[in-house]
């Protein structure tokens, strides 16, 4: 299978982080009530497959272009959902 397109929603402070570590890949962390973790933060990134579910989550659109299924166990992909989790580095996107 070849790579497909999906897209990630950011701001312009998550476009400079992107900038600054040189790759796609984010720490996620949920904090409780009190802002203390509820548990320790896996590193991630959702990719959309469509545009404008990717603009729910900022106004920078990044456009990528992934396999999933050249390594699925890192990622959740499954046909037809609406979005994608990737649990590996990502180097190449193109602002949109």
């Amino acid at each position: 299978m070849k790579k497909r397109t999906f897209y990630h929603g950011t701001d312009k402070h998550g476009l400079q982080e992107i900038k600054k570590q040189g790759y796609l890949l984010h720490k996620r962390t949920i904090l409780d009530d009190n802002g203390k973790p509820l548990f320790k933060p896996s590193p991630c990134t959702y990719l959309a497959v469509d545009i404008e579910e990717a603009k729910q989550y900022g106004n920078i659109i990044l456009e990528v272009k992934y396999n999933p299924y050249k390594n699925p166990e890192m990622n959740n992909y499954q046909k037809n959902a609406w979005q994608i989790r990737v649990y590996e580095p990502i180097y190449k996107y193109k602002i949109i």
